[in-house]
């Protein structure tokens, strides 16, 4: 394993070249300064460029270089510490490949997606945070088997964390005053626990896949919905706090679904909606919702 540093213009090695030059198991160390240069391309497995002092080291676009950092090898490449700013498409496109590493990157105004998940699986996407992307989402997540933690997703122009693919984890986020939905789930089988989603501007969290489990979350004070599961069946739905939203507390349009222990306060249509059919609300709690406290307009559905 060897070290290679790296150091601004006018004097330093570009951070392309750097990673150009390393092989499997090297770390490119990148000193602290502004890099201006265009888009970095990690073709090399078990490759780490890692910021010396996070935060420290800066990728300016300009508002002119497309993305910061591009990832296409097949495996283990780790981008770790940056603070990423002004880039006309996504400012770190992984685009093939198995357990990539995007951990601890600050990113600020791209025009595309900050963090685009694009391919592969086995990603993990670890205390970033992504500020005023224009694109699809914040944080997107195409691949498989990922898991998305502690991550910061706010201000940006749709969806705050989308995941597209299925088998993923959404851990400990943080997501607040996007644009459309905080976080939505539109593939099978993905977890979400212990999220914060609040002030998003059409909905919190929307499930549109089955088999989606959601525990701990708290979504808080959005415009719409806070928690719904709008397409694909056997969801669960499990101590999720529901609260202050300008629509439906938690709304159900599917079927045989679990929701239990969850908590529904001062939202603004109703705490619980369920439309769809043969689903089970259990151990539930409720306070203040307008117009009543739960609505019920499908049929078979068990409410404990």
């Amino acid at each position: 394993m060897a070290i290679i540093s790296v150091f601004p213009s006018p004097t330093g090695t570009p951070i392309a070249t750097a990673v150009a030059s390393a092989v499997a198991g090297d770390v490119v160390l990148v000193n602290d300064g502004t890099y201006p240069e265009p888009a970095v391309t990690v073709a090399t497995s078990n490759v780490k460029v890692i910021a010396k002092n996070e935060g420290s080291a800066i990728r300016q676009g300009l508002n002119a270089a497309a993305s910061a950092f591009i990832v296409t090898a097949a495996t283990g490449v780790e981008i770790n510490g940056f603070k990423i700013q002004n880039y006309t498409a996504d400012a770190i496109d992984v685009t093939a490949g198995t357990n990539h590493r995007i951990i601890g990157n600050t990113i600020n105004n791209t025009l595309g997606i900050g963090i685009d998940l694009a391919a592969g699986t086995g990603h993990v996407a670890w205390r970033n945070s992504v500020q005023d992307a224009g694109g699809a989402a914040g944080i997107n997540v195409v691949s498989t088997d990922s898991w998305i933690v502690q991550n910061v997703s706010f201000s940006n122009t749709s969806v705050g964390i989308l995941l597209a693919g299925a088998n993923n984890a959404a851990i400990g986020n943080t997501v607040s005053q996007n644009g459309t939905i905080g976080i939505s789930s539109t593939a099978a089988n993905n977890l979400l626990f212990g999220n914060t989603v609040s002030q998003n501007g059409t909905s919190g969290i929307t499930v549109a896949a089955a088999n989606n489990v959601l525990i701990r979350n708290n979504a808080e004070n959005n415009t719409g919905i806070g928690v719904s599961i709008t397409t694909g069946d056997n969801g669960y739905l499990g101590a999720n706090d529901s609260d202050g939203n300008t629509q439906t507390g938690i709304a159900i349009a599917t079927d045989f679904n679990s929701v239990e222990f969850n908590e529904m306060e001062l939202n603004q249509n109703f705490g619980l909606l369920i439309s769809g059919d043969e689903n089970t609300a259990f151990g539930n709690r409720f306070t203040g919702n307008t117009p009543t406290q739960i609505s019920v307009t499908g049929t078979d559905n068990n409410l404990f």
